[in-house]
């Protein structure tokens, strides 16, 4: 496999049948697998051809790829009574990897599984994270700090998509460390019913949020539905834990009808090597927005439809971004159509491998 430009996505065919994909900008599909359990974020291994790929909620499998030769070379469960959220980061050797779970088993506590891939991926301890729903987690740029969106939603097996706690839930951005899984900061989510579901971090450390406004019954609202109501209110954020507002989200800077053309979901989050730039997708609101990361303000938007998948390539200057009719694009100062796979719906995320 080059090293110029290979994608890595998960999706499905019109038959449902759940795959793992290596695609390259010039030459198109690499590698295309089949698996048993959707898998939602694929993530690289430092230094290595090998890429692991997460089942999502609430699939119990991780499969873990060689790019290079394009054969899936082992697969790992979750321990009983677990599921994974679809997401997992690396120690920066490459050595640990850090996959947050639900263990729904066990009243719901969100768990970060920590894996040890030098002796084939063996569960070695678990960080309790004091909350539920974590789901996406990065490295900071410091090597030890984990950011970790707690997305604060209970689910269960069982109960399938139902949300069990949306009266009492509550999300929140935590700052873990690696080494011995202690929570260094909190800094919950500005709103009650806003899940912190997706982030990225750039250079200098500044975390930015995507998230996902839940409905349910609001005492507040007395007996009114709550679906009724409409927020109207920012879905991106950034955060910096050694920055004067540390204790609270910074919202981006966006008119009621930005937000809403979102539809209250926000997919991926990529930024750009220097951390100027930040993209953001909405497959609800079928768009794409570029931001400041500085400013907090939106430079452009574009209209994609179920648009996802979102990573940046330097080669090109400019993001990728990929959706569920099996399109890929460039987005830049102009959106451009780069290719598209037949009878495949890309699923939320994709990584670029350069």
């Amino acid at each position: 496999v080059s090293r110029q430009s290979p994608l890595l996505l998960a999706g499905c065919d019109t038959n449902n049948q759940h795959t793992l994909c290596g695609w390259q900008l010039e030459k198109g599909e690499l590698f295309r697998l089949r698996v048993d359990q959707r898998v939602h974020a694929p993530l690289l291994r430092p230094a290595t051809d090998e890429a692991i790929f997460v089942a999502r909620r609430p699939g119990t499998v991780t499969y873990v790829v060689d790019i290079r030769e394009g054969m899936i070379k082992q697969q790992f469960n979750a321990v009983v009574g677990r599921h994974f959220y679809g997401h997992a980061t690396f120690s920066v050797d490459g050595r640990w990897l850090f996959v947050p779970e639900n263990a729904f088993a066990d009243g719901g506590r969100g768990v970060i599984g920590v894996y040890d891939a030098v002796a084939g991926y063996q569960r070695v301890n678990e960080f309790d994270l004091g909350g539920v729903g974590p789901h996406q987690l990065a490295l900071m740029p410091d090597g030890v700090t984990l950011a970790v969106a707690l997305g604060g939603i209970q689910t269960h097996p069982d109960r399938g998509r139902e949300k069990l706690n949306l009266d009492t839930m509550q999300s929140a951005l935590l700052y873990v460390d690696s080494s011995s899984g202690e929570i260094i900061d909190k800094i919950n989510a500005p709103h009650r019913h806003l899940s912190l579901r997706h982030l990225n971090v750039t250079s200098d450390g500044t975390v930015v949020l995507g998230a996902q406004f839940q409905t349910g019954v609001d005492k507040a609202y007395k007996e009114a539905s709550y679906s009724k109501v409409v927020y109207k209110g920012p879905m991106v954020f950034s955060h910096q834990l050694t920055g004067q507002h540390r204790g609270s989200l910074q919202s981006f800077n966006a008119d009621s009808e930005t937000w809403l053309a979102q539809h209250h979901y926000i997919a991926s989050v990529a930024v750009n090597h220097s951390g100027s730039r930040v993209l953001t997708t909405s497959p609800r609101g079928g768009v794409v927005n570029l931001w400041d990361v500085k400013q907090g303000e939106m430079l452009q938007q574009f209209r994609v439809r179920d648009v996802a998948g979102a990573d940046y390539l330097s080669a090109q200057q400019g993001f990728v971004v990929s959706n569920g009719l099996g399109q890929l694009f460039r987005v830049a100062q102009t959106l451009e159509f780069i290719a598209k796979a037949p009878f495949t719906r890309w699923d939320n995320h994709l990584v670029l491998h350069v």
